[in-house]
């Protein structure tokens, strides 16, 4: 019985952190597509 719990626990333990690693790289991915690099425009001189 003590070990059933303990296998229980680990499994819910184990299933969490599976889902915040999933959770953490969705979000990296996600900051690296929102990305948007602009190059500067060149300042048109009065002339």
């Amino acid at each position: 019985m003590k070990t059933k719990k303990y296998l229980i626990a680990f499994a819910i333990f184990g299933g969490m952190l599976f889902l915040a690693q999933a959770a953490n790289q969705y979000n990296l991915d996600g900051q690296q597509t929102a990305k948007i690099e602009k190059k500067p425009r060149p300042v048109p001189t009065h002339g």
